[in-house]
């Protein structure tokens, strides 16, 4: 009997007691679930007070006076570096192109049968010259027409190369026609002529122009050098 009635009480009370017992289970984890939803709105207060604080941080941050002198004086730098660098670059095309033009002349115009024609201008008083026309053995091998900027690099002492070319050796003819205003400004022309023989080797001849303050016009010269 008493375990009939232990059974008994036991199947009527095990039911209640399951269902409180489950009644528990879902309060305790109603209850341990609580703090984390709980403190998922915490954690994005912090994150979002954390982005405002790095806004005002970022806000706070300016330039001063002296930071943009800095920042100016590094740019300027750079500029300096880059001009040195293109001024460099500059430099050595320049003294490539020197080379390149030496090399040109000596394998086109050979030393021994070179022929050089230069022309100096010492004049402004008396002549302004305007063209020359060369002529070697009565055959034309150059015209030239000068610029105002050409004729003041002339009267500052700078030579013209008027005529390069191959020239055998022996007796030969030069003759160059002068083309100008003469003194007010009227139309001057005059020529000259230079009969040289030509040797083994290269060989140089000067178009001299200049001014003669004893005859009050200007005077004009070939010459060998």
């Amino acid at each position: 009997m008493a375990f009939q009635f232990k059974n008994g009480l036991s199947g009527a009370a095990g039911t209640v007691l399951w269902s409180r017992l489950g009644i528990l289970v879902v309060l305790c984890l109603a209850l341990a679930a609580g703090p984390v939803y709980a403190a998922e709105p915490a954690s994005g207060g912090q994150e979002e007070s954390g982005e405002s604080a790095a806004g005002v941080a970022l806000d706070r941050i300016i330039e001063t006076p002296l930071s943009v002198r800095e920042s100016r004086e590094r740019a300027q730098r750079a500029v300096n570096e880059l001009s040195r660098d293109i001024q460099d670059l500059k430099q050595t095309v320049v003294t490539l192109n020197k080379d390149l033009r030496v090399l040109e002349e000596d394998l086109l115009f050979p030393a021994n049968t070179r022929f050089h024609v230069f022309v100096s201008l010492n004049v402004g008083e008396y002549f302004r010259l305007e063209g020359v026309e060369l002529r070697l053995d009565n055959r034309v091998v150059s015209t030239y027409l000068y610029s105002a900027e050409e004729r003041q690099a002339l009267a500052k002492g700078g030579k013209h190369q008027l005529y390069l070319g191959n020239l055998s050796p022996g007796q030969h003819t030069l003759s160059a026609f002068f083309v100008g205003q003469g003194p007010n400004g009227r139309e001057y022309k005059r020529g000259s002529s230079l009969r040289f023989t030509k040797e083994q080797g290269p060989k140089f001849v000067e178009l001299a122009v200049a001014d003669s303050e004893a005859r009050q016009q200007p005077e004009f010269m070939v010459r060998e050098w």
